[in-house]
Formats: C-alpha cells, sequence, structure tokens
C-alpha cells in the first residue's frame, strides 16, 4: 500500500501501483495511481523529471511490502 498526501491541500490518496507517462509530443507528465490521475506536470521530459516534480506536491507518507505477494502465485 502507498500512502502519498499533497502538501498544499492535505489531501491524502492511498493506492497499490504508482506509474509515470511522459507524452514526448507535449511533454506533459502523468502521474496515476491505481490507474486514476493524481498529478500532472507541464515541460517534462523524463519519468525522473517527473517524479522530481511530483515530490515538490506530495509527500510519501506511508509505504509497506506485501511480502507474501510472491506466494499467492
Amino acid at each position: 500500500m502507498i500512502t502519498l498526501e499533497n502538501i498544499s491541500t492535505g489531501e491524502i490518496v492511498k493506492g497499490e501501483e504508482l506509474e509515470y507517462f511522459v507524452d514526448d509530443d507535449t511533454s506533459i507528465g502523468e502521474v496515476y495511481l491505481d490507474g486514476d490521475l493524481i498529478f500532472q506536470a507541464l515541460d517534462v521530459i523524463d519519468d525522473g523529471q517527473l517524479e522530481h516534480a511530483m515530490k515538490l506536491d506530495f509527500t510519501l507518507t506511508d509505504i509497506q511490502v506485501d511480502i507474501f505477494s510472491d506466494f499467492n502465485q
């Protein structure tokens, strides 16, 4: 479980999978948590730059790793 808090609004979002997407044509970066858009940034060229921009707006408050997830397959 990943828990993120928006620094400016205090909104807390929780999910399992964090995905970064950068559109090379528009230079718009998007971050999705479990398929839901939670962050957008302009003038982004790669995932690292997008992750840095997101960390200016969000703080990671909790991450829990399921150590038994490999055994469920």
